[in-house]
């Protein structure tokens, strides 16, 4: 935020009077202030001219695990850290990739050599000029087995990779694969510059300033789990066409990104003027900045998988179908839903979201709010007694099932959604449901111990094929690495297969309305809410903040700047 920036504070309002508004306000208005004066590429813009200068500060809810992307595996945190890496290619919202730093590339008819053409003219931040063996150098570091816990899943069928000459890079995969070119346009798969990738491993797992990518900014501070900060590069040039619309280089001096982990510190910070941009508001905050014309609020769901419960059928009591699906019956989702988001995020119904071709729309009211069944089941499946608590007990043992949650990852009110499913479901069938958040390396443990029965995640990606692999391929734990339903199902991971290797659009989909009727079909899978970005920022001198159109996040801070009051 620019020293200049000296408005008076506002008042923050209280929750009460929040609450009541709240009470009013519709969701198309929620989708609708976003969206009113949208650009082609996503942008929120004004008819001023930019003006480049200032030093702009977001708040977060996020705290980041890592500043190196290579290492980074949350959804958060992809547009703060695309600040300062690039990718190879850009996807576009229809699906297609347009060049980035590949001024092109092609792939052989039957998909297993795909080759880059690098643009001229690009270094990283070092001075390194970025070409051919530069990028060769990063993907031996991907796939020597050291450098990262278990290799990239977008490289897995990767076999070789060439240096053809200087501008000019060649892979060769064992089979065509649809997650390849989506890597390439990940920030995951940005590259480091030589030297960088020399640094001791600690100082690449943590990340931040002494990393050198390409991008249109630096890191130039970091401090774990509270902020980074990003500075202009002056020379950069090489944005996406689809974004950049003739741009070079960014326009703000330093964007900061400040973790403030309580919505109602984000939404105080930016009403009295200490941050620009506050990202991820809290339902009862909503109407704060859409009621105030000095406010745009923005919402915008995102690619991949809504946030849902991955119920592990690899033990009791999910390896029955009959408890899985009272489990799925048992609660009211919508009206719980409704309460704890009011109408700001929207009820979930398919495991893949709407954004993108892939959705299967006619699984709109798939699952039934039916307790009597739900009850019904379980005396079926042998939980027929219940202790002095109401919880149902069979051969002495309660049923207990319980969601351990990476407390890194609990956001959007996640933990008061669950909270709220436990209580409806210890009423209304006797399920004792436990949602506790640890810290990453107890997650981590109790996972690799099999020790819990609900996976909660959302996985937001341009394309499903990542996240399909990473929570359902349970067969293959290289390729499924969180896939902690263990389903273990030929039938679903053939169709896995199918949406991954099979390029046909036509194909693909068919494949994934199949799969998505599967999983509903055998309960592996319960979709509670449809993943969005929210922010908010001050309409008077905060412009031009883009959405990237595939994911529907934010496009880093590339595009934005900053004006006088």
């Amino acid at each position: 935020m620019r020293a200049s920036h000296d408005r008076p504070r506002r008042t923050v309002r209280w929750r009460a009077a929040v609450a009541a508004v709240l009470a009013t306000t519709s969701l198309l208005a929620a989708c609708a202030s976003g969206s009113d004066d949208a650009g082609s590429a996503g942008s929120a813009s004004t008819s001023a001219e930019p003006v480049s200068g200032g030093d702009l500060v977001w708040a977060i809810e996020t705290t980041l695990s890592s500043a190196n992307p290579h290492f980074s595996g949350q959804d958060k945190a992809r547009p703060i850290l695309r600040n300062a890496f690039d990718s190879y290619l850009y996807r576009t919202a229809d699906g297609t990739y347009e060049p980035w730093l590949a001024e092109s590339y092609e792939e052989s008819e039957d998909g297993k050599v795909v080759t880059l053409n690098l643009r001229d003219g690009i270094t990283y931040s070092d001075g390194a000029a970025f070409d051919a063996a530069s990028v060769v150098k990063n993907f031996d570091k991907f796939l020597d087995g050291e450098y990262l816990s278990s290799t990239q899943s977008g490289l897995r069928y990767v076999e070789d990779v060439t240096a053809v000459d200087d501008d000019t890079v060649q892979f060769t995969l064992s089979q065509a694969d649809n997650y390849f070119l989506l890597f390439l346009s990940l920030v995951n798969s940005t590259p480091l510059s030589p030297d960088t990738l020399d640094l001791p491993q600690e100082t690449l797992e943590a990340g931040g300033t002494e990393l050198a990518g390409i991008g249109a900014f630096t890191i130039t501070s970091y401090t774990l789990q509270e902020e980074i900060t990003f500075t202009r590069r002056d020379d950069y040039a090489w944005a996406p066409e689809s974004i950049a619309n003739g741009q070079t280089a960014a326009y703000l001096d330093t964007v900061t990104y400040r973790t403030l982990s309580e919505g109602s510190t984000r939404t105080g910070a930016l009403e009295q003027g200490q941050v620009d941009i506050a990202s991820d508001i809290q339902p009862l905050d909503v109407s704060t900045f859409e009621d105030d014309p000095d406010f745009t609020y923005v919402r915008n769901l995102v690619s991949g998988t809504p946030y849902s419960l991955y119920l592990n059928v690899s033990k009791e009591p999910f390896d029955d179908i009959r408890v899985r699906e009272a489990f799925a019956k048992g609660v009211d989702i919508d009206a719980i839903v409704d309460s704890i988001y009011q109408g700001t995020y929207d009820r979930a119904w398919a495991p893949i979201t709407s954004v993108g071709p892939f959705q299967d729309t006619s699984l709109v009211g798939w699952l039934d709010y039916d307790v009597d069944e739900a009850n019904a089941l379980l005396d079926e499946a042998g939980w027929t007694e219940r202790n002095s608590d109401g919880i149902r007990v069979k051969d002495g043992e309660t049923l207990t099932v319980r969601a351990v949650a990476g407390s890194a990852y609990v956001r959007e009110s996640r933990d008061e959604l669950n909270i709220a499913i436990s209580a409806a479901l210890k009423q209304n069938v006797g399920i004792d449901y436990e949602y506790e958040p640890v810290d990453s390396g107890t997650e981590v443990e109790r996972a690799a111990a099999n020790d819990y029965e609900v996976f909660d995640n959302s996985y937001g990606l341009a394309d499903p094929v990542a996240a399909l692999d990473l929570l359902y391929y349970s067969s293959d734990t290289s390729r499924g690495t969180i896939a902690r339903g263990k389903y273990d199902d030929s039938t679903l991971e053939a169709l896995i297969d199918t949406g991954r290797f099979t390029t046909d659009l036509a194909t693909r989909t068919e494949a994934y309305t199949e799969l998505q009727n599967y999983v509903t079909e055998q309960y592996y899978v319960i979709p509670l809410v449809d993943t969005q970005d929210t922010y908010a920022y001050d309409s008077s001198t905060v412009h031009d903040v883009t959405v990237d159109a595939a994911t529907g996040q934010p496009f880093g801070a590339y595009t934005v700047w900053l004006s006088e009051d």
